[in-house]
């Protein structure tokens, strides 16, 4: 899944990105925008859906990702992973915008089901999505980018602007209200020693990371098979890039 890593740093500050050293030097030709746009949006989307338990919250970020990249695209193109890139920038949109509420809405999924997804399957994966969204956001922000971006506590600080300690007890007490919530059972290891996950999959044993895996593999698939909404999505970008052209 091309959900974006925790690992690139890349400089890549938003909204003017910078970076350069992250630009690939292979003399490659710059990836199609829309190409780029149609292969990763429904990675990305789902996981902005887990990171904020909200799908037009979520949509909102990921246009404006996209926007950003869009216009700055004969750069961006050049980066290495510019996915991780947009991926950046849709996080740290969730976070500005989750921290200025109380209390983040519940989780407005209204996505197609799978085809190819099993009635346990769909139902387990609405389950672990209720629970997220049920999660403070601060607890939830970190949870998945331990979980799946599989980034250190120092750097989920980083991203968050928050002590690294902090991000280490919302990570505990995330992990703990999550577990409840699913039935599952306590952590049997000091919260230093659970694996990190990564694109390799939820490290053996951890219960907790495989359903967060497998309810994000479920929405992406959910996004992926459906048609019309990315047409939408990218004729609207199309119109806010025109937009922000006619006001300059």
């Amino acid at each position: 899944m091309s959900g974006g890593t925790g690992s690139v740093r890349a400089g890549a500050q938003e909204p003017a990105p910078e970076g350069g050293d992250e630009a690939a030097e292979d003399g490659r030709a710059p990836v199609d925008f829309d190409a780029f746009f149609t292969a990763h949006r429904p990675a990305l989307l789902a996981r902005a859906v887990m990171l904020c338990g909200n799908r037009q919250d979520a949509e909102d970020a990921v246009q404006d990702a996209f926007l950003a990249a869009l216009e700055n695209w004969d750069r961006i193109s050049g980066y290495e992973q510019p996915n991780a890139w947009v991926s950046l920038v849709m996080r740290r949109k969730l976070w500005r915008a989750l921290r200025l509420r109380l209390k983040a809405k519940r989780a407005a999924l209204d996505v197609t089901l799978p085809r190819q997804a099993l009635p346990d399957e769909t139902a387990q994966a609405r389950r672990v999505l209720t629970a997220m969204a049920a999660l403070p956001p601060r607890q939830r922000m970190v949870l998945v980018m331990y979980s799946l971006y599989a980034m250190t506590h120092q750097e989920i600080a980083d991203d968050l602007n928050i002590a690294a300690s902090t991000a280490r007890g919302n990570l505990r007490k995330g992990r703990d209200n999550l577990r409840r919530m699913l039935g599952l059972a306590p952590d049997t290891d000091p919260l230093g020693e659970v694996p990190l996950v990564g694109t390799g999959g939820p490290a053996p044993g951890d219960r907790l990371a495989a359903a967060l895996s497998a309810a994000e593999s479920w929405l992406c698939s959910a996004f992926e098979e459906d048609e019309q909404a990315p047409r939408q999505a990218r004729a609207d970008l199309a119109g806010r890039q025109r937009e922000g052209m006619g006001r300059k």
